[in-house]
């Protein structure tokens, strides 16, 4: 089995593009929310002027973890970055883990 029949089962039995617009929905919410949730903490670290609504919110992959020693089962991480509105460069990365059966698992929000 070569990497794109996998890429093109994986996107089948997940169906990926529900999954990939809920993650999504969810890193928007967190965004609209930044003043009651924990980005409130992270405030400092954005630059002049900037607030978390204007960063873009881009989709960057999908990671497949398989034979991992962390865990027993395989399971996959979406990941997306928010980008400076003006300048592209990544500030923030947001990942987001469902386990083997496309169920939400945990998340991930950090700085580049």
């Amino acid at each position: 089995m070569d990497l794109k029949s996998i890429e093109q089962t994986f996107n089948l039995i997940y169906d990926f593009e529900k999954i990939n617009n809920s993650t999504r929905k969810i890193l928007e919410e967190i965004v609209s929310k930044s003043s009651i949730n924990f980005l409130k903490d992270e405030k400092g670290n954005l630059p002049k002027g900037v607030k978390y609504s204007d960063l873009l919110i881009e989709y960057k992959c999908v990671n497949i973890f398989i034979n991992n020693s962390d865990r027993e089962f395989p399971y996959f991480r979406i990941c997306y970055d928010l980008v400076h509105p003006k300048t592209g460069i990544q500030m923030f990365y947001y990942h987001v883990d469902y386990n083997i059966d496309g169920e939400f698992s945990d998340d991930y929000f950090g700085r580049y």
